[in-house]
């Protein structure tokens, strides 16, 4: 699912790390996960996403395409607020969110 959403945005993307960072904005995504469910059988998987959005500038138009996506996906997500990191000499957002697929 967020492969897929970051794809429609038109941003590169990995899940967990790019060995080489793209020279434009990238995206790096996580997908922790619990299955459950009842009479011995797992039926229900949540799972908690994290999309990390790195930019070498602030970079609102892909901030506003990774949102409208989620906003027309229904999806409820959090959005931190945009972060210089010295070290690496980039900009990081950070937008989490959780979803419950049925088997």
């Amino acid at each position: 699912m967020v492969k897929e959403i970051l794809e429609i945005a038109g941003i590169k993307n990995k899940e967990t790390r790019f060995i080489k960072p793209p020279e434009e904005t990238y995206a790096v995504f996580h997908d922790s996960y619990v299955n459950r469910g009842a009479d011995q059988k797992n039926l229900i998987c949540e799972h908690d996403y994290t999309i990390e959005l790195y930019s070498y500038y602030p970079d609102p138009q892909h901030e506003r395409k990774i949102e409208d996506l989620l906003n027309e996906r229904n999806i409820e997500f959090s959005k931190q607020e945009r972060y210089w990191i010295e070290s690496e000499q980039l900009y990081q957002v950070v937008y989490e969110f959780s979803a419950i697929m049925k088997f």
